[in-house]
């Protein structure tokens, strides 16, 4: 997702999550899903800027990757443990969606692998290439002022809404303005690389000996959300569509998300990589936001219905309710709860009002 975009909406709660010694562009964990099938592993965000999971699938003849991050350094670090694991080039990757925490390091890929083919759907194509420079031409002195700003409150010691600002939430301010300072190193290493191949609802690549499928099942996270199915393992690499510990909603589809991820379940996996979080091992995550997603478009149209404002929806709906079903159990101790129900509820009133925004003007 564009930083700009998802940054300040997560200021209020990167509190939650416990200060890391390594920045986000620094580390991940390599871990083993199954038999030459591995995962670059993000840790949780205690900043609000975000780096996706990636995957790579060994066959006998070559090599798939499943996005590719956002920073350019930690690509370089995946490319070598890559090359450590396996001497077979990296023929395809796929990346999920046009959010750039999953895209960014393409370029870094194709450096490494000069005649792979970078796959997704026409729709993410089509936004890489139509967003990508836009974002990477104001990031810099996007952050730069975001770190500014978040200094600034720190001197003062308060929020704009005159509330007292903790040692705790002071701390989690700085460590988010150190991090957004420290990214900027990787801007003027990014190339933005769109995908050269374009799928419509089903493509199947063959590695050697192992077949995978790449599938669009629907909107959800974005219109164009890819998926990736390894029957052989019963693996699903979801992308942004499955969000641990609360989705990402902005921009999203939340009336269709719900059709999306039950065609997801009804693959019957043994193993998820959501774009963000711990790798699972059970659908039940899954089923709940589906359920959290169809109650909100439900009460949404219910409040339109009965023309109720933007702000009486919004007060309307209860946060209590859906956070105690997500883990935590409550909005305050689910870091990212306060995002994802902003975007959600403010993208689910669009669709019962028929005036559904772009998702890259949202």
């Amino acid at each position: 997702m564009r930083l700009f975009a998802l940054f300040f909406t997560l200021v209020s709660a990167v509190s939650a999550a416990p200060i890391q010694e390594t920045f986000v562009n620094e580390v991940y964990d390599l871990e083993k899903l199954s038999e030459n099938v591995y995962s670059f592993i993000a840790p949780q965000s205690d900043s609000g800027v975000v780096q996706g999971n990636c995957t790579f699938i060994i066959g006998e003849e070559s090599v798939l990757v499943f996005d590719t991050g956002q920073f350019p350094s930690l690509a370089k670090r995946m490319v070598a443990d890559i090359q450590r694991i396996t001497p077979k080039p990296v023929r395809f990757i796929v990346n999920s969606h046009w959010h750039f925490d999953h895209n960014w390091g393409n370029a870094v890929f194709r450096e490494a692998y000069p005649s792979v083919a970078i796959i997704s759907t026409k729709f993410t194509r089509e936004l890489i290439a139509s967003e990508g420079p836009k974002v990477l031409s104001k990031q810099a002195a996007v952050n730069s002022q975001q770190a500014a700003d978040l200094r600034k409150l720190i001197a003062d010691g308060k929020f704009s809404d005159g509330r007292p600002i903790s040692d705790e939430s002071k701390r989690s301010l700085k460590r988010s303005a150190d991090t957004l300072e420290h990214i900027n190193a990787e801007l003027p290493l990014t190339v933005n690389t769109p995908p050269n191949v374009a799928f419509e609802k089903e493509l199947t690549l063959n590695l050697g000996k192992r077949e995978v499928k790449v599938l669009w099942l629907g909107r959800a996270n974005t219109a164009g959300d890819a998926v990736l199915w390894l029957p052989d393992a019963k693996l699903l690499l979801a992308g942004d569509t499955v969000v641990y510990p609360a989705p990402f909603a902005f921009g999203s589809y939340i009336s269709e998300w719900p059709a999306t991820l039950h065609k997801m379940i009804d693959l019957q996996p043994a193993t998820i990589v959501p774009g963000h979080g711990p790798v699972m091992h059970d659908t039940a995550y899954m089923q709940t936001i589906a359920e959290i997603f169809q109650e909100l478009s439900t009460q949404a149209r219910a409040a339109v219905a009965q023309k109720l404002s933007f702000e009486d929806i919004r007060k309307k709906i209860s946060a209590d309710d859906f956070a105690k079903r997500l883990p935590g159990g409550s909005a305050e101790k689910n870091p990212f709860f306060s995002t994802f129900l902003y975007g959600a509820v403010d993208r689910a009133y669009q669709e019962a009002t028929g005036k559904l925004k772009p998702e890259n003007e949202d």
